[in-house]
């Protein structure tokens, strides 16, 4: 009877009690067989992912973004593939000679766009992408050279931080969770930044972060451990290749009598001379005893199977970044398997220009074509902030065969000339002139020397041809066959 009051007082806590005995879910049920996942209850992703945590994440990814060359491999390709010569906005207001000014201007602003003036607007995208993927987000701040012209600030992720309760990481937000201010952490010490002014660019992942994690993140342990292993393989292989033979013996007992001396009975056959032998046959002989044998060392290591371990690894690493075939090695799939897996990689690099699109150059295009318009450069023009923007040329796998259904589909009229121009990563009117110039060069020189066109340029498929310059004759006739008529 005294023994239930006693045990009611240990009461296990209910944070060490499984979350679940007998839910329908399996994966829901607490094991003994299996560990604890690390981790709370589920909430919000801005408390997962920490100032000290993001910080962690950082400071790993940069680690191997600079020692690992799966890494650099994975990140360059996103960088080239997504960006290439650079992504070229293209205006769309309903007056093209405002158009193509309006691109003048931003080109020429693009040559010096940075406010150091060490980068172009193409190496900034290209370093804004390399960011995403190390950092898992990147910075660009609107601000003005001392003349006051329009100039972007590149700002790293650790750069924008904070302590205190008034920000999340840095970021200030408002009640309905908007950024209202971005905290800068210079040399000379904190100011915050209006959010109107900062661009924040990164992928998101979830909808209740604030900040984001790198991109490679889930790589961080795995190529971390290649690393180890691959020196700790380096140094087994060196020290076994330092070993050139074995001296084996029937007994393993060595005495201090001279080289190549095992222990063995106490009466033993003497060898012979080696230095007699080697006098008479040249070369080099070695004296062993009865007992003993002289064998070269062959070394095993590394494995097979430690090779295809470091490939799990990598594969495992490069998965949610690129296809490992793409990033890494092709040469095991075959024809089917490698579209599929360019194809995916297509979409990644596809999905990384939409977000350069929407974050970085929408906002930047508006920003710095705006401050033309203000200062008199440019005419106000309705709807004068609307681009689209040309891509680089897209990856493929068979360009020969895709070039000829791209033809056909063109002839056929399932795609636009400028769609064709577009998946080439060239801008359709600016194309177009080129090849209107080049015409009416070639009409001019015909003309100026009296000659045929067709001595220039030929045709395809013209009916008639011609002997100078607006002057047209019969094709000519093909022996055997029947005239019209």
């Amino acid at each position: 009877m005294t023994l239930i009051p006693k045990l009611a007082r240990f009461v296990v806590p209910a944070a060490f009690l499984p979350k679940a005995w007998a839910s329908p879910y399996d994966a829901a049920n607490w094991s003994h067989s299996r560990g604890r996942v690390p981790g709370s209850a589920p909430r919000d992703a801005k408390l997962d992912l920490s100032p000290g945590v993001r910080t962690e994440l950082v400071r790993r990814s940069r680690y191997l973004h600079r020692n690992s060359g799966f890494v650099r491999e994975m990140v360059s390709n996103m960088a080239i593939y997504s960006t290439g010569d650079g992504i070229r906005p293209q205006a769309q207001s309903t007056d093209p000679d405002w158009n193509r000014r309006a691109e003048e201007i931003f080109r020429r602003w693009s040559a010096q766009c940075e406010v150091t003036n060490r980068f172009s607007f193409e190496e900034c995208q290209s370093l804004v992408c390399r960011g995403m993927d190390v950092d898992g987000e990147f910075f660009v701040l609107k601000t003005r050279d001392r003349s006051g012209l329009p100039r972007i600030q590149l700002i790293e992720t650790h750069r924008i931080g904070d302590d205190s309760a008034e920000t999340c990481d840095g970021v200030g937000l408002a009640p309905d969770g908007s950024p209202t201010f971005y905290r800068l952490i210079e040399d000379s010490g904190p100011r915050d930044i209006p959010a109107a002014s900062m661009l924040h660019i990164f992928e998101p992942e979830s909808v209740s972060a604030v900040r984001n994690a790198p991109t490679i993140q889930h790589s961080i342990n795995h190529m971390i451990d290649e690393m180890e292993l691959l020196a700790l393989e380096k140094h087994a292989v060196k020290d076994n290749a330092d070993v050139a033979r074995i001296l084996k013996t029937a007994r393993g007992e060595i005495e201090d009598t001279g080289d190549f001396s095992i222990g063995a009975q106490a009466i033993q056959p003497q060898a012979s001379d080696a230095a007699q032998l080697q006098k008479i046959i040249g070369g080099k002989l070695v004296a062993l005893k009865p007992d003993e044998s002289l064998d070269s060392f062959q070394s095993n290591r590394p494995s097979p199977t430690f090779t295809g371990f470091l490939q799990h690894l990598r594969r495992d690493s490069a998965l949610g970044v690129l296809p490992f075939e793409f990033a890494a090695d092709s040469s095991k799939i075959g024809g089917a398997g490698v579209r599929l897996v360019v194809a995916k990689a297509d979409r990644r690099f596809s999905y990384r220009q939409l977000i350069l699109i929407n974050r970085l150059i929408e906002p930047v295009w508006a920003y710095v074509i705006g401050d033309a318009i203000a200062r008199g450069e440019l005419a106000a023009q309705p709807q004068w902030w609307r681009i689209s923007c040309t891509t680089p040329k897209r990856v493929s796998v068979d360009a020969g065969r895709e070039s000829q259904q791209n033809r056909a589909d063109v002839e056929m009229g399932l795609k636009t000339i400028s769609q064709s121009y577009g998946e080439l990563g060239l801008d359709f009117e600016e194309e177009m002139r080129v090849r209107a110039r080049n015409a009416r060069f070639l009409v001019d020189l015909a003309a100026e020397f009296q000659i045929p066109l067709e001595m220039l340029w030929k045709t395809s498929g013209g009916i008639a041809t011609t002997t100078a310059v607006g002057e047209l004759q019969d094709p000519p006739q093909i022996s055997g066959m029947r005239q019209p008529g």
